[in-house]
């Protein structure tokens, strides 16, 4: 197991037992390493909207080559395929396509043991837009006009996660700076399958206070 998370999946270990005097024995382990597994190839089945060459440089893993002998992006890691999928769902939330999903990711080790072929299968699902914008508080005294001028989110625009993120850390920003520090912006998506857009609804939420107990100068 420690081998196959290092990327030698050809390693081999072999127990052995040397019979001494007295009833003992001297338990060796013989291990052969062998190579590194690396990847050979990375597909995709079901993506329409971009082409293979795209998502590989989405993920993390890289298919071996001769030039990557200083990285080890190119040997086969299970941990990194279960992030690549996520770095794949990220990157179709940030293109409007809220319904993707990795149906598969199926790592399949060559006869020879020295490397594997990487699918993964997806459902892309259709495009959404953005729908309704709305911005709502919970704390009383905050100018939700004035809050509206900082949303990076607009009714008509591609749904993309990563701007309703930056939308997030603007609002909470800007009303750090008016001193509401302990504050929580909380985003309700409403989906439309239908018209395809995505109502999504910003709750800024009074925070739970954290106080300075010490302050220690050395």
């Amino acid at each position: 197991d420690l081998y196959r998370r290092s990327g030698r999946f050809a390693a081999t270990v072999e127990p052995k037992l040397v019979k001494l005097e007295q009833n003992r024995v001297d338990l060796v382990f013989e291990i052969a390493e062998g190579k590194k597994t690396g990847v050979s190839s990375i597909n995709f089945v079901g993506n329409e909207h971009f082409d293979s060459s795209e998502l590989r440089d989405v993920i993390a893993t890289r298919e071996s080559a001769w030039w990557r002998f200083f990285s080890s992006s190119d040997y086969y890691d299970p941990d990194r395929m279960t992030y690549d999928k996520e770095l794949l769902r990220k990157f179709y939330l940030s293109q409007g396509y809220v319904d993707f999903r990795v149906l598969s990711a199926v790592a399949e080790l060559t006869p020879d043991r020295g490397n594997f072929f990487l699918t993964y299968t997806l459902e892309e699902g259709p495009r959404y837009k953005f729908g309704k914008i709305a911005l709502n508080s919970e704390i009383k005294g905050l100018d939700i006009d004035k809050l509206k001028q900082h949303l990076t989110i607009h009714q008509g625009d591609w749904y993309d996660a990563n701007q309703i993120e930056k939308t997030i850390t603007a609002l909470t920003t800007v009303l750090g700076d008016k001193q509401y520090a302990f504050v929580n912006v909380v985003p309700v998506p409403d989906r439309h399958p239908d018209a395809r857009t995505v109502d999504i609804t910003l709750t800024i939420k009074q925070g739970e206070r954290v106080y300075v107990g010490r302050v220690n100068i050395t």
